[in-house]
């Protein structure tokens, strides 16, 4: 659960949609989890406010009569030195999750966006076949980065879910590739995205200047 709302664009969510994301039958449960934790730091860190253990974890807003959970940036920081989290990056425009909601910052400002349903077994099995080695310029996070980073890679789908705009039986191997964020941000610079061959000719022409 902590991991799904450390992914969560500006890691802010309402509690019903925590636990819809993780699978709770109800947000009650997601509260209760988040408190247990809560209680823990709030021990070892000599938090005071005993009343609410969640916000040793997270800043809690109201905003329009929805609670929303804010998760405090050190607490991300944690996640990520335990290695409980490897990708801290901003997902892509197609890979925006379900649970997007308002970004706060200063005023407060609703932002729509539409989302597209992934699969992770179809992640799971096109990695099985091609591996983590992004397939346009052969990066490897787990090469260059360590245990850390091991495994960490986008998957990249060759027709646009966003194009496709309904659902549809994905072939892992035929439809999908691994492909490093770097790689996968220039093939998004395009609309429709360019294909793998013109980024890696792309690589290729900048090799031989």
């Amino acid at each position: 659960m902590f991991c799904a709302h450390y992914h969560v664009p500006n890691r802010t969510v309402t509690a019903p949609e925590l636990a819809e994301a993780v699978g709770y039958s109800n947000f009650p449960t997601a509260n209760s989890v988040y408190g247990k934790l809560g209680r823990k730091v709030a021990q070892r860190v000599n938090y005071q406010k005993e009343d609410v253990f969640v916000e040793a974890l997270a800043k809690v807003e109201n905003h329009n009569g929805k609670w929303y959970w804010i998760m405090h940036p050190q607490v991300a920081e944690a996640m990520e030195r335990l290695g409980w989290v490897v990708d801290s990056l901003p997902p892509l425009p197609e890979e925006v999750p379900e649970s997007a909601r308002p970004l706060v910052e200063g005023a407060f400002k609703p932002i729509s966006v539409n989302a597209y349903e992934r699969n992770p077994e179809a992640r799971r099995l096109c990695l099985q076949n091609y591996g983590t080695r992004c397939c346009i310029c052969g990066f490897s996070f787990g090469e260059v980065y360590g245990e850390v980073a091991e495994g960490f890679i986008h998957v990249h789908h060759l027709r646009p879910l966003s194009e496709i705009g309904q659902e549809y039986t994905v072939d892992p191997i035929a439809d999908l590739r691994p492909i490093c964020p770097n790689c996968h941000a220039v093939v998004h610079r395009h609309d429709p995205p360019f294909t793998i061959e013109k980024v890696q000719e792309f690589l290729r022409r900048r090799a031989a200047e």
